[in-house]
């Protein structure tokens, strides 16, 4: 295969790459597929099946203990395809509000962080989750949920979760 930008060879091999083009910067892929170009520096990676990927992503992120933080109110939003304006209506807020739940400014109240945590389980539910499960979760401070998650037989699975 040949790289795109200078034409030169590209080599290609299996390597862990830090996935920030779904909106989250703690997101690691395990043992993907990456081409390199050793001339310029171009890269090309290779994620099968991105829709199972992102909804394990939205899963694991709705199902974390901590509360969310802006950066994963923002993809879960994305990932239900909602733009601010329709999320805002949806939970009853303002877009100002929803635009300040994600630049920081603001915090999401615990009722609408577990509303948020239940659309993603309405839309692409998962075998088990007990609604008891919520009165859990979205409680102290926010912290980054740090994933690791390897293509494996076929589908992703996530590895070695922390905080």
């Amino acid at each position: 295969m040949k790289c795109d930008a200078c034409g030169a060879p590209m080599k290609s091999g299996r390597e862990n790459f830090l996935y920030t083009a779904c909106g989250l910067d703690t997101v690691t892929l395990m043992n993907v597929e990456v081409r390199r170009c050793a001339e310029c520096g171009e890269y090309e990676v290779d994620i099968p099946r991105i829709e199972e990927l992102h909804r394990l992503i939205a899963q694991e992120v709705a199902a974390k203990a901590a509360r969310l933080t802006p950066m994963e109110v923002r993809f879960l939003r994305k990932y239900l395809g909602f733009s601010g304006v329709d999320f805002a209506a949806v939970l009853d807020v303002t877009p100002e509000t929803v635009s300040r739940w994600e630049n920081g400014k603001k915090q999401m109240s615990p009722v609408s962080e577990r509303a948020l945590r239940l659309m993603v389980f309405v839309r692409a539910p998962l075998a088990e989750y007990p609604l008891e499960k919520l009165a859990e979760v979205a409680q102290g401070d926010a912290v980054p949920l740090r994933m690791k998650l390897r293509e494996s037989r076929s589908q992703w699975q996530a590895e070695a979760l922390a905080a």
